[in-house]
């Protein structure tokens, strides 16, 4: 079997649909793995078969032993080995920091998407992956894989490839060690958020809390009302005090 052949009779190992990466994604598995790689994924789907038609020595990791049996009967039925597929059936987050794995050529996160899960499979299996391997952050449209899909956009560590259909995103790693860094040392924290890190400096900005957005509310029914003195006195201590 090939991957057109997949595509056209896919698995479906999720209460019977047909669940898994857009077909360019995939194809990208498919033509840059083979099997003198070293592969992980968390979440189990289309990807699985995949990966196990590239011949890569894989694990795929998350806590369901139903989906890994239709995977596993799905390929046994057409052929395709699995004895090179190590299936774990736990959370990632449980097993990713004591898993021993030798050094990975391709990384997908497509597991649990509930905060903070993808950022727990990226931490630990970032210093997992070789410079010049691949990671694959799957459905960037939802809010907590594409926090990361930002991070790891402006992050000099790692260089994007390519995002497909505004939901799967493939970066390359170029240099180790990014897990570690500081928040100074990451330019999407840096620049976020009330506190900033500016020219070595710490700057904090004010934020806006209940009750000021109050005093503001306040502020402009006394410009409707023309009560322009109170206004200015207000602002006077505001600035002043």
């Amino acid at each position: 079997m090939n991957l057109s052949d997949v595509l056209n009779d896919p698995p479906r190992p999720h209460e019977g649909m047909v669940m898994g990466l857009t077909e360019a994604a995939l194809t990208f598995i498919y033509e840059n793995i083979n099997d003198r790689c070293n592969t992980l994924e968390t979440g189990c789907g289309l990807s699985t078969v995949v990966f196990a038609l590239t011949g890569s020595r894989h694990t795929v990791i998350a806590p369901a032993p139903s989906e890994f049996e239709v995977t596993k009967s799905y390929c046994r039925d057409r052929g395709i080995p699995t004895d090179q597929i190590d299936f774990i059936a736990e959370p990632s987050q449980k097993v990713l920091p004591a898993l021993e794995s030798p050094p990975l050529d391709l990384v997908l996160i497509d597991g649990g998407h509930g905060f903070p899960t993808p950022y727990v499979d990226w931490f630990y299996t970032a210093g997992k992956l070789k410079k010049g391997g691949f990671l694959i952050v799957d459905d960037v449209w939802l809010w907590s894989c594409q926090i990361l899909r930002d991070f790891l956009n402006e992050q000099p560590h790692w260089e994007f490839v390519a995002e497909h259909d505004r939901r799967t995103a493939i970066f390359r790693k170029i240099e180790d060690g990014s897990e570690w860094l500081e928040w100074t040392e990451q330019p999407l924290p840096a620049r976020g958020g009330r506190i900033k890190w500016i020219e070595g400096q710490i700057v904090m900005d004010e934020p806006v809390t209940v009750g000021g957005m109050a005093a503001f509310k306040r502020g402009i029914e006394d410009l409707k009302r023309g009560n322009f003195k109170i206004l200015a006195d207000k602002i006077s201590r505001r600035i002043f005090s």
